[in-house]
C-alpha cells in the first residue's frame, strides 16, 4: 500500500514535471522525491519498531498459576499428517491439567491417508471432515466449532478453545497457564512459538533466531505496553463466548491474523500474549518449502491489509486507542530486511560519498539523501541489536551466530513480499508436509533450551 502511494506521487510528480520544467527536470524531480520518500518510509518503521521494542523490556515474570476452573476444548488441525499426528495426540493427553477439564479432538480436515486412523489408536476424538472444495485450516477450523455448539445441546460444554497444528509439542504446564490468564481477563490468548527442529539446517536456524528474538521484542513488549500481541497460527486459546459473539470468520491464508484484527476492532480489548505457555512448532527444512510457505503467509498478510488498515487507523484516532494504529503499523510494515537494506545502502552512500559523480545521477543521489550517513548508521545499528538483546535475554546466547543465517535469509523476504503482493488475490491453500518425529521430553530436558538432535521420520529437504 505503501510502495503504491509512493508509485502514485512519483507518478503525479512526473506528470506535473512535464507541464511545468521539461522532461530531464521532471525526471530529476520524480525520482528525488520518490528517494525521499522511501527514505522517511524506512525510518519512520525501523524508529518506530526500535523505540517501541526498547520502551516495552522488562524483565519477565512468570504467570502467577491459578486453580484449574476453565474447561477447554483442545484442537489440532490435521490434514494428511499420520507421520507426526500421534505426538502431538499422546502429548495433549498427558498435560498437567485436571483430565476432565479438557478435551482433545483433531480435525481430520478432507484427509486421505491414514490420519484419522492412527488419531483413533492413541485414544484421542477424530473428528473427520470431507468437504474438498473447501479447504484450508481457516475452514476446518469454523467446522468444528459448529460441532462443539451442537455438542452443548447434549451438555458438553467449554468455556475456551485451544489450537494447534498436527508438528506441534506442547508445554505440559500449557493450560495451567493459559487457564490463569483467562482467569485475569483476557478472552484470547496467543502463547510462546518456540522451535520443534531448530538444528537441522540454515532454514531452520533462521526460522528459529526470527521467532525467539520476535517473542521477546514484538510480542512480550506489547504484553507490557498494553497493547495487543499478533495470533501466530498455533497456540491460540479464545473464549468459547468470543466465538459465539462474533463468530471465527477468518478463513483467509493467514486466519490468526485476520482474526486479530476482527476481534480488537469488535471488542476494543486485545489478544494477551503467554510467554511462559510454550509449544513447539517444526519449521521447514528446505529453502525452496519455506519460500513457498511464505509467500501464503504475504498473501494473507496483503489480504488482512487491504481489508483491516484503514478501519484500524480510523477507529483507533476516533476512540484514542494506540493498539488499534500499532496493529495497523504492523499490517503496513513491510519486510524488516528491505527497511534495513535500504537504511544501510543510503548509509553507505552518504559516509563514502560514491554518488558524488558528475551528471544526472551525482546530482540526484546528493539532493535525496536526508541525513549524515552516521544518522542512517545509528537507525540500523539500534534496530539490528534488537534481536540480539532478545536472544540474550532469552537466555539463546550461544546462538547469537545465527544472526547471519537469519538476516541473510531475511533478505529473500524481498521476492517473497513482492510475489505475496501480486498474488494477494489467490487463495489457493497448500499443504506444508511434516515429518520431524519428537517426544515432548526430548525438547524439553535441557531448560531454556531446545533439542538439538531428534528422529527424523523420512525428511523432505527440497532445495
Amino acid at each position: 500500500m505503501i510502495l503504491l502511494l509512493l508509485l502514485f506521487c512519483l507518478a503525479l510528480t512526473f506528470i506535473y514535471g512535464i507541464f511545468t520544467a521539461g522532461w530531464t527536470e521532471a525526471i530529476q524531480n520524480s525520482v528525488y522525491f520518490f528517494l525521499l520518500g522511501v527514505q522517511l518510509v524506512s525510518l519512520f518503521f525501523v524508529g518506530y519498531q526500535t523505540a517501541m521494542s526498547y520502551a516495552g523490556l522488562r524483565k519477565f515474570k512468570k504467570t502467577e498459576i491459578k486453580e484449574p476452573k476453565n474447561k477447554f476444548a483442545v484442537l489440532v488441525a490435521a490434514h494428511n499428517e499420520e507421520k507426526v499426528i500421534s505426538q502431538i495426540c499422546k502429548n495433549l493427553k498427558n498435560l498437567n491439567y485436571p483430565k476432565h477439564l479438557y478435551d482433545v479432538y483433531v480435525i481430520c480436515d478432507n484427509c486421505t491417508d491414514g490420519t484419522a486412523d492412527v488419531v483413533r489408536k492413541t485414544g484421542v476424538t477424530a473428528m473427520e471432515r470431507n468437504v474438498p472444495e473447501k479447504k484450508g485450516k481457516g475452514h476446518g477450523l469454523e467446522w468444528m466449532f459448529e460441532r462443539l455448539w451442537e455438542f452443548e445441546e447434549k451438555g458438553i460444554f467449554y468455556d475456551a478453545v485451544a489450537m494447534f497444528d498436527a508438528d506441534n509439542l506442547v508445554g505440559k504446564d500449557f493450560l495451567q497457564i493459559i487457564n490463569s490468564k483467562l482467569m485475569e481477563g483476557h478472552e484470547v490468548i496467543q502463547a510462546y512459538l518456540d522451535s520443534k527442529n531448530p538444528t537441522d539446517t540454515w532454514v531452520t536456524k533462521s526460522y528459529s533466531f526470527a521467532y525467539w528474538s520476535t517473542n521477546r521484542i514484538y510480542q512480550l513488549v506489547r504484553e507490557y505496553l498494553g497493547l495487543t500481541a499478533q495470533l501466530g497460527g498455533t497456540g491460540v486459546t479464545v473464549a468459547t463466548k468470543v466465538l459465539k459473539e462474533i463468530g471465527w470468520g477468518a478463513t483467509s491464508l493467514t486466519e490468526d491474523l485476520e482474526f486479530t484484527q476482527r476481534y480488537i476492532l469488535k471488542t476494543g480489548k486485545r489478544v494477551a500474549w503467554a510467554h511462559d505457555a510454550k509449544l513447539y512448532d517444526e519449521k521447514p527444512l528446505g529453502f525452496k518449502q519455506s519460500f513457498k510457505q511464505r509467500i501464503r503467509w504475504m498473501q494473507g498478510h496483503f489480504d488482512c491489509m487491504t481489508k483491516y488498515t484503514v478501519p484500524l487507523i480510523v477507529e483507533g484516532i476516533k476512540k484514542r486507542k494506540l493498539m488499534l494504529i500499532d496493529s495497523a503499523i504492523y499490517l503496513l510494515m513491510p519486510s524488516r530486511a528491505v527497511l534495513t537494506l535500504i537504511l544501510m545502502i543510503t548509509a553507505f552512500l552518504s559516509i563514502t560519498g560514491i554518488y558524488k559523480a558528475d551528471g544526472l545521477l551525482g546530482d540526484i543521489m546528493d539532493r535525496s539523501l536526508l541525513f549524515n550517513g552516521w544518522v542512517y548508521g545509528v537507525f540500523v545499528a539500534a534496530y539490528l541489536s534488537l534481536p540480539i538483546v532478545a536472544m540474550l535475554l532469552e537466555k539463546k546466547g550461544k546462538k547469537l551466530h545465527w544472526f547471519v543465517f537469519s538476516y541473510l535469509f531475511g533478505l529473500s523476504w524481498i521476492p517473497v513480499t513482492i510475489i505475496g503482493f501480486i498474488k494477494k488475490n489467490q487463495r489457493e491453500w497448500s499443504h506444508t508436509a511434516h515429518t520431524r518425529s519428537v517426544e515432548i521430553e526430548e525438547i524439553e530436558k535441557e531448560p531454556g533450551d531446545v533439542l538439538e538432535a531428534a528422529q527424523i521420520l523420512k525428511p523432505d529437504i527440497q532445495e
